[in-house]
């Protein structure tokens, strides 16, 4: 038997009003129309539903055994609906996935996100915290579209990088410790310390940041490793060893257990905007452009040997 969900929906507002004039108000349809409605609605039942004479509308016991799963089978309906018309909302919505590795690119990073919002204000932008060898297996994946990550990286040809933060790098030491208090150190200062580390990265890229070699031809000591920034601080914080971040990890991870030194004799650290080179999501470009009139350095891509 099949019922159709106009006929539900004209019974209920009828049970409710027992009054065919107003009823059909409510519904924006005649009178007549909705007297035949109901009439075809009780054949398909084989039940009368309303006891009809000039001067009222009533309820049959049928009627009043029906209602209750009339006005639920209603409501169920009108939120189906609902939920499709908001699928359908979000589907259209212009989306973002944006990740970002360790502090991504300071201040930076909020405001691309920002401005991009203020420029599509239906856009929906979702954040993702990634590992940091994450970038180019998550891009390709589609799990992120864009991905805020400092350099150097090991990247795919496809993955597109322009830099946009450059930013002094810091010695991070547990509080307490001998270089805790220093303004600045240089590298060949930490010669006796044991150094945290990335782990499962690109070997050029862990030496990189643990700076090995050392200008005067000396390896750090390598300590425990971790996947991720929050790891690495841990790590510092228990004093399994030190290590190596940029500045703007000073202001994102503040704890009380850690210091943050500036590093005054090496490399800045460079952060870069990451994206597919033939995605087919426009707001990747659009947010490209916000971040590169937002960014500090002139453009220019960066390429991983």
């Amino acid at each position: 038997m099949d019922v159709p969900i106009h006929a539900i929906r004209y019974f209920c507002v009828l049970a409710e009003e027992l009054h065919f004039g107003r009823a059909s108000e409510r519904l924006s349809i005649t009178p007549p129309s909705l007297s035949q409605q109901i009439s075809k609605l009780e054949q398909k039942l084989g039940v009368k539903l309303f006891e009809r004479n000039p001067r009222k509308v009533e309820l049959t016991s049928y009627g009043r055994d029906l209602l209750p799963l009339a006005r639920r089978l209603r409501d169920d309906h009108d939120l189906i609906v609902a939920w499709g018309r908001s699928v359908q909302r979000d589907i259209a919505a212009p989306h973002l996935r944006v990740g970002v590795v360790a502090a991504g690119a300071g201040a930076l990073t909020t405001a691309a996100i920002s401005t991009t919002l203020q420029k599509v204000p239906n856009a929906r932008v979702e954040m993702r915290r990634l590992g940091f060898f994450d970038v180019a297996g998550d891009l390709e994946a589609g799990l992120v579209d864009v991905v805020f990550a400092p350099w150097p990286l090991r990247l795919a040809p496809r993955v597109r990088t322009e830099p946009l933060w450059r930013e002094q790098r810091v010695l991070v030491v547990p509080h307490g410790h001998h270089l805790a208090e220093r303004e600045s150190v240089s590298i060949l200062d930490t010669k006796d310390e044991v150094f945290v580390a990335a782990s499962g990265g690109a070997p050029e890229v862990v030496d990189w940041w643990l700076v090995d070699p050392r200008p005067d031809g000396s390896r750090p000591q390598r300590g425990p490793t971790a996947d991720s920034i929050e790891g690495l601080l841990e790590l510092v914080a228990v004093g399994a060893g030190v290590n190596i971040a940029g500045e703007s990890a000073s202001r994102r991870y503040q704890r009380e257990e850690l210091a943050y030194v500036p590093i005054d004799d090496i490399e800045p650290a460079t952060v870069v905007l990451c994206s597919l080179s033939d995605t087919l999501n426009p707001m990747v470009q659009v947010f490209r452009e916000t971040a590169l009139e937002l960014s500090p350095i002139v453009g220019g891509e960066m390429h991983s040997e």
